[in-house]
């Protein structure tokens, strides 16, 4: 039996089943691999530093007994004294005594991921600033530097000049007293969106501000210093990245900011928006993008987005509703958009409603009156009048006592679910949970389908929301490929060479970012992430493609995990097993069978 996979035609055989399995360790060198791994990043940046997720010096583990968290490298609860147990001694599936004994990484606490970033770059900072005390002279960052190169081609504005943090004017005469800060008591309201075209990152940074515990773990630096070094932490290609920064900002000819600020002479609009310009080569690169690729580099996890104004699809709305209700419930970040194309500019502004902007959802309740679903909607900027008639005073009594966090200030106002659908173009659901767990992992795509593929071995100790994505390594921001990204998830059996006998999940999508959500039950696991697209052709551009993508899983539970080198045909045995699950009926054409999956956006055809 063999298998084809094509975009347009068929494409090289898989060889067949291959029962016994190599189980190897990665080939990749990891003596170094403490946590936080220091890596340059592809352009050699000295000043940008990953730091990876997967590790094991630092890591906490978890006493089974009085669920106490300890540091990596006792072997004794400091609480309670019960012994460790390691991996692979634990009470739960064990398929293969090698891979088990791989697994040394576990997933970590998202929201401790921040403290162990910032206790790792303080060094950094620290010799930084040592530095410039000794010579009596403020940080400039050649990797990023107070020049036009840095603005971006397109944003080669000769009205703008860059200013050290000490000669920026302040914007309003209110600030005239204050202070620099990196933040004091941030609000949405206090963000400022300046001439470049970012508000989808501007509207993340809204969501994020609401939370303002969240800003800490994306500003490692807390104080404003004299010598201009500051550290931020931004999620890029799915992978936590520290970006420092100089003090020196695009200003007017006026000496006042000219790009994103926030009010009260805080910092850290300006520090995040420069961050991201870093990272991504230039501030003009900052120009357009959605709402969720925001979120996805301030939280490092995925979003979930809704049209709610499909064009070749109809929307099951009571499904839409149960999905707020469920994001509200679990307290996540939800932002909606107006920019409804059959909605013109007038109605919007009779209706006291920005167009093409970003609000936030507080909560969505619901009385019992005909259409009694309604939703509380913030305007971070405040500018926002909306008010609806069929709205009684009465009912608004009534959903004011259902949520009792009613924050007191400008922009924020109760609509109907019919208003809602009627205005709003579009939802946006963070997944971000900051008691969860994450892995993160750097893999290559193969380059042909007998090439040995990457595959991520994990163990569930119990059922588990499980998060699995897929991010390409873009080479600029705006590149928009349209190559496909797959990835198959088996269980393992033990001491069985069989994968997917109880649970298969098969992806594939085309563009930079893929993910699946959904409950695992105990059991081993294997992921194998793969893209056609990129196996070896005589397309040259294609062959000259980055391979680079980052595997992420974020679990309600903490695993243990191992990332292996492994023969095609384990992708081989993984693609089979998916295709027995969702393929159609076996067709027969002369005495050959075979079967069409369209679970794919490629054509794969098993043949027997």
């Amino acid at each position: 039996m063999g298998i084809f996979a094509s975009q347009d035609r068929l494409r090289r055989p898989f060889s067949a089943f291959e029962r016994k399995r190599n189980f190897q360790r990665c080939s990749t060198d990891n003596s170094n691999s403490l946590y936080p791994e220091h890596r340059m990043n592809a352009q050699n940046n000295s000043n940008m530093v990953k730091t990876q997720s997967t590790f094991r010096s630092a890591a906490l583990w978890c006493c089974d007994l009085c669920l106490s968290e300890n540091q990596h490298s006792l072997q004794h609860c400091i609480f309670c004294g019960k012994e460790r147990v390691k991996p692979n001694k634990r009470d739960h599936y064990s398929p293969h005594a090698r891979i088990m004994s791989a697994m040394e990484t576990e997933s970590i606490a998202v929201r401790d991921h921040h403290e162990m970033d910032e206790f790792n770059i303080e060094k950094i900072s620290r010799d930084v600033i040592a530095y410039c005390q000794r010579h009596n002279m403020a940080f400039v960052d050649d990797q990023f530097p107070p020049s036009d190169r840095s603005l971006g081609i397109s944003h080669n504005d000769h009205t703008i000049q860059w200013l050290p943090l000490s000669k920026i004017a302040p914007s309003t005469h209110l600030d005239d007293y204050l202070p620099w800060t990196i933040y004091d008591l941030p609000d949405p309201s206090d963000i400022h969106q300046g001439k470049l075209g970012d508000c989808w990152l501007m509207a993340a940074l809204a969501l994020i501000t609401e939370r303002p515990q969240m800003l800490q773990h994306i500003l490692l630096t807390k104080k404003v210093n004299r010598e201009g070094v500051y550290v931020v932490r931004i999620c890029h290609n799915g992978i936590w990245t520290a970006v420092l920064l100089d003090s020196y900002f695009p200003c007017t000819f006026d000496s006042e900011l000219a790009y994103s600020r926030a009010a009260h002479r805080q910092l850290y609009v300006s520090l995040i928006e420069k961050a991201c310009a870093k990272l991504f080569g230039s501030c003009g690169s900052l120009s357009e993008g959605s709402m969720a690729e925001g979120l996805q580099l301030l939280t490092g996890a995925p979003c979930d987005h809704i049209n709610l104004h499909p064009i070749d699809e109809t929307l099951d709305f009571d499904i839409v509703w149960a999905k707020l209700l469920s994001a509200c419930e679990s307290k996540l970040l939800i932002g909606i958009s107006t920019s409804c194309s059959e909605i013109d500019q007038q109605a919007y502004k009779d209706a006291g409603l920005n167009p093409n902007h970003a609000f936030t959802v507080l909560a969505a309740k619901t009385l019992p009156v005909d259409d009694g679903r309604f939703l509380l909607v913030r305007d971070p900027h405040g500018t926002s009048n909306y008010s609806e008639e069929s709205i009684t005073p009465l009912m608004r009594t009534y959903l004011r006592a259902m949520y009792d966090q009613m924050p007191n200030s400008s922009g924020i106002f109760w609509i109907s679910w019919f208003s809602f659908l009627r205005f709003f173009q579009s939802i946006t659901i963070s997944t971000y949970v900051s008691t969860h767990f994450d892995i993160r992992e750097e893999i290559q795509f193969t380059r042909s389908p007998i090439d040995k593929v990457p595959a991520y071995y994990f163990v569930v100790a119990k059922t588990s929301l499980i998060t699995v994505s897929l991010i390409y390594h873009r080479r600029v921001r705006k590149e928009k490929s349209r190559h496909t990204q797959s990835f198959v998830i088996c269980n393992i059996e033990e001491d069985r060479s069989d994968v997917g006998t109880k649970e298969v999940i098969f992806l594939s999508r085309r563009g930079t970012f893929t993910y699946w959500t959904g409950t695992l039950p105990p059991g081993a696991y294997v992921i194998i992430p793969f893209s056609v697209s990129l196996w070896k052709t005589n397309n040259i551009r294609n062959n000259e493609r980055t391979r680079s993508c980052t595997l992420a899983i974020h679990s309600s539970i903490r695993l243990d995990g191992a990332l292996l080198e492994e023969p095609s045909t384990l992708l081989a045995d993984c693609i089979i097993a998916a295709v027995i699950k969702y393929c159609d009926k076996p067709k027969y054409v002369c005495s050959i069978i075979f079967f069409l999956f369209y679970l794919c956006i490629f054509l794969l055809y098993l043949l027997e």
